[in-house]
């Protein structure tokens, strides 16, 4: 997997690569469908471009020139003109937390807002109000979730200045959850003495955690009781509130397939939709929040299920996902330069490297043991070294071979900060690194624990998402949590540009944007990155035989843009729109850009959206 050296001249020369193979054709029989006047990329092993594909139900049968693909057509064959534009493969986000809900549908477990502000005293008597407002409006034992904003918030819960007392006597008769957000998803979190009632009798092991251990895990406690305790049972809503989440997040985007975790209730209304044929776009689930549902011991019993499903629904393996905490200071061996930084994860009394803690640890063991371990967060070195040195432990206590590891495919995910000398090791077990590219930008809030150059020093920018070092290193490597902004994120790899404009108090001059390229040594070049987010990923997802190139015999997932990838300035990368998106050769999204489309090549009515429907 080591980096390409191409440019659009020696790549992507059109007249070379628009030859079809001789076997292509002659395997092909009469399609139902011919995509044709288009340059696709096939993202194959030469990199060829070809103007046309033919497909049969929802496989690629054949592809090359539009005059013999057109030939291959049955009667009656729907054709789509795609008009001169540029094509990919469906692209892949391995690691994106989509499988929550429209938020109308389920407004109870949204949680009320308390305003930001950088005064902790002004934020703590909002949650104070709210909450003493909430218990007026709810009954006894109904639940009351409050999510504060900011820095301010964030130190309120690390430092215990609320504490479990206080919400207790704001809500002497409820379950509280004050959960603090700064990115969208909850960092910070504390539960008053009725919830955590509550979450034990559900999930026995949660008394192995104490408020200490849980406070700066919000991602995971906050997911398992929303989903897993206060939606329990309402499957059949999730459902239809996850597809059209995924409906309207995902396929705009250009993402035809998506891996994530999983808990039981979400899971549930997966395999529901699977059951009906229901499902928007293929989706690699792994259970995850092991230590959480079910401590050491409960892996020796669970069936190892990595790539059993349908064309839509798999198991990608199992996990732990947050294995340390960025939110609140990555887990790693560098010193911290940033005095008040420092002082600030002092008093919070927070150890950022989760694995240190023996229910984590021994639960993830088990996973990569016994299972495929995936998801792992490993965003500080520490975690890293913690990681391999779990794997190192399990081989002699085995004896299992560096082979059957390689075999697990086993991931770690986000990786801000890797040594150069962990790279040898990460190869050797053969593990997929799956970046973020989108937490670049964190190195420009002075808020984020993840900011290297404020709270690690300069000197250790080089190590912080270091793609290039990994593609160098034969690594495998795929993009992660693009947010749906796919083009975003291969945009910051092939530039290192980020850009951040900070909207709340202590970010920096609100609303005045800045940008700095970061370690431009690690910069890749626009093939590499699609192929994070293609053929590589597919390798993720336990589908590389079915997804990842428009190759014959795959499944027919491809995307069309508005502009063409290949040859645009680098910058305008990120401005990349999708124009269409197919998941088995039949529309899944088009925007009325594309242009008018026949009805007849839709999945459903339901995916019409604003498309340009023809006659």
């Amino acid at each position: 997997m080591r980096a390409t050296k191409s440019s659009a001249a020696t790549v992507f020369v059109f007249a070379v690569t628009l030859a079809v193979s001789a076997w292509s054709l002659a395997w092909a029989q009469q399609a139902d469908l011919i995509v044709f006047n288009g340059k696709i990329a096939t993202v194959d092993n030469n990199d060829s471009m070809v103007e046309a594909i033919a497909i049969r139900d929802d496989v690629i049968v054949a592809v090359g020139k539009n005059e013999d693909i057109l030939k291959l057509a049955a009667p009656g064959a729907k054709k789509l003109d795609l008009r001169g534009k540029t094509v990919l493969p469906g692209l892949i986000d391995v690691h994106w937390h989509v499988t929550g809900f429209m938020p109308q549908d389920f407004p109870e477990v949204k949680g009320i807002n308390v305003p930001p502000s950088a005064d902790k005293g002004v934020v703590k008597r909002g949650i104070e109000e709210t909450i003493t407002k909430r218990v007026k409006e709810v009954k006894p034992g109904e639940w009351i979730i409050v999510t504060p904003t900011g820095d301010a918030a964030r130190q309120l819960i690390l430092y215990e200045e609320i504490t479990r007392a206080e919400l207790d006597r704001f809500a002497p008769d409820n379950p509280v959850m004050l959960q603090e957000t700064g990115s969208g998803a909850p960092s910070q979190i504390l539960l008053n003495t009725r919830a955590r009632e509550i979450t034990e009798k559900h999930f026995p092991a949660f008394k192995l955690f104490s408020d200490q251990d849980l406070k700066a895990d919000g991602v995971n406690v906050s997911a398992v009781i929303v989903k897993d305790i206060l939606l329990a049972g309402r499957e059949e809503t999730y459902a239809k509130s996850l597809k059209q989440l995924l409906m309207t997040s995902a396929l705009p985007g250009g993402i035809t397939t998506l891996g994530t975790r999983v808990l039981r209730t979400p899971l549930n209304s997966l395999f529901m939709l699977d059951r009906k044929g229901e499902m928007p776009m293929r989706f690699g689930w792994l259970f995850s929040d092991g230590s959480y549902y079910n401590p050491e011991g409960f892996y020796k019993r669970f069936p190892n299920m990595a790539g059993v499903g349908t064309k839509y629904l798999w198991s990608i393996g199992v996990g732990e996902e947050v294995t340390d905490s960025p939110s609140t200071a990555l887990c790693t061996t560098m010193p911290i330069i940033n005095a008040e930084f420092k002082g600030r994860l002092e008093k919070a009394g927070i150890n950022p490297c989760f694995l240190e803690h023996p229910v984590k640890r021994a639960a993830v063991k088990d996973q990569i043991q016994y299972g495929r371990g995936v998801e792992y967060h490993a965003s500080g070195d520490k975690t890293v070294d913690i990681l391999l040195g779990i794997i190192d432990e399990i081989r002699r206590e085995t004896g299992m071979s560096v082979e059957q590891i390689r075999e697990k495919r086993l991931t770690m995910e986000h990786l801000q900060m890797v040594r150069p000398d962990q790279l040898p090791k990460l190869k050797e077990y053969g593990i997929i690194m799956a970046d973020t590219p989108d937490y670049l930008i964190h190195n420009l809030d002075p808020t984020k624990p993840a900011n290297v150059l404020r709270n690690y020093g300069e000197q250790y920018l080089g190590w912080y998402s270091p793609v290039k070092s990994f593609l160098d290193a034969g690594l495998r490597t795929v993009i992660a949590e693009a947010f749906g902004k796919p083009f975003e994120a291969m945009k910051l790899l092939v530039t290192r540009e980020a850009c951040f404009t900070p909207r709340l108090p202590g970010e920096g001059e609100i609303g005045v944007e800045k940008c700095r390229v970061l370690a431009p040594e690690q910069k890749i070049d626009r093939i590499n990155a699609l192929k994070m987010v293609t053929r590589w990923s597919a390798y993720y997802m336990l589908r590389e035989n079915e997804l990842g190139s428009l190759e014959v015999g795959k499944w027919a997932d491809f995307v069309v843009l508005d502009r063409d990838y290949f040859t645009i300035p680098e910058k305008e990368i990120a401005q990349v729109k999708v124009l269409l998106t197919a998941l088995g050769g039949k529309v899944v999204y088009t925007s009325s850009d594309f242009g008018p489309i026949d009805k007849a090549l839709f999945k459903s009515p339901e995916y019409f959206g604003k498309a340009a429907l023809a006659n």
